[in-house]
């Protein structure tokens, strides 16, 4: 009985918890407005922005060039994923930093480079993110461009041939990453819950007695008297 008695005594209530948070209020808005400032400083001034510019190409299949309209799409279907595969291979890529002048290896274009298709239409997005929005203008652009001239004109290519149809050109990327409000967020949210974490740690590792019942408890005592916490006004 008198174990369970000791257990009770020493859990923390809701109520205490209130009141450990409520005294470190500070500390917690200290390090709630310093994870923030990191994020804002990190967002706003550190990390590079970037910017992406898209367009797309349509994948037909003509039966009869003599019949208007006459397209397989069924077998348009099948080759969305092999062109879109091959739109980011190297021989293309290749390509498009010879024309552009790019001092960049195809890995890193690809990298940046984004071709998907979809399961419920004939079309293909040619996405590229680069800091530069003018740069990734031009890049897809320029990936459509040699992607339809080597399927047109290079003979290891023949099954693709007239099979890539430009349907829109790319705008002038538009801004991307890194998102500003998003790491704010972030900041301010791990700052609370670092600042709450550091508090409850502080509070649990301190082995001094705040009550009478805890030194009650530990020493076999009875307590006769507290002074209560006041504060002294002076008149003047």
């Amino acid at each position: 009985m008198n174990e369970q008695n000791n257990e009770m005594q020493t859990e923390i209530s809701l109520m205490d918890l209130y009141h450990i948070l409520r005294k470190n209020i500070v500390l917690i808005m200290t390090f709630t407005i310093l994870f923030a400032i990191i994020a804002a400083g990190y967002a706003f001034f550190l990390a590079n922005e970037t910017y992406a510019s898209n367009a797309d190409v349509m994948v037909q299949v003509e039966v009869d060039t003599a019949v208007e309209g006459s397209f397989d799409y069924s077998t348009a279907q099948k080759l969305l994923t092999t062109i879109a595969e091959y739109m980011s291979k190297d021989i293309v890529l290749n390509e498009v930093i010879t024309d552009l002048g790019l001092d960049r290896t195809t890995n890193s274009l690809r990298s940046g480079l984004s071709v998907n298709s979809s399961s419920t239409s004939y079309f293909i997005n040619i996405k590229f993110i680069d800091e530069n929005p003018l740069v990734s203008q031009l890049i897809v652009d320029s990936v459509i461009e040699n992607a339809i001239d080597i399927a047109n004109n290079n003979p290891a290519f023949t099954s693709l041939k007239d099979k890539i149809t430009r349907t829109s050109f790319a705008q002038e990327g538009i801004y991307e990453a890194p998102n500003k409000v998003l790491y704010l967020a972030i900041g301010i949210i791990l700052g609370g819950i670092v600042g709450v974490g550091f508090v409850f740690i502080k509070e649990f590792l301190n082995n001094s007695y705040k009550t009478k019942e805890q030194l009650e408890q530990a020493f076999g005592i009875q307590v006769l008297g507290v002074i209560p916490t006041f504060e002294v006004k002076e008149d003047f």
